[in-house]
């Protein structure tokens, strides 16, 4: 199934976020989690949501399971 993924990224320690880039992959799901980790081209990406756009963030580390989710999803 090809989907379309939207790359977001967060603003200042905060909730608002802007698209950078939308990019169309072939997807092995109809329906990601929140946390789901997908892989393309060689990077990682963090799925934030999937309600009728999958919206995700780069992701470069591990999800530490002690710590909220979107304290880990905001750049540092």
């Amino acid at each position: 199934m090809i989907r379309n993924m939207y790359i977001i990224q967060y603003l200042d320690q905060s909730t608002a976020w802007y698209s950078c880039e939308t990019v169309q992959i072939q997807s092995a799901h109809s329906k990601y989690q929140k946390g789901d980790i997908v892989e393309v081209n060689d990077q990682s990406y963090l799925v934030i949501e999937d309600y009728g756009r999958l919206r995700v963030k780069r992701f470069n580390s591990e999800i530490n399971p002690y710590k909220p989710l979107i304290n880990q999803f905001q750049d540092k």
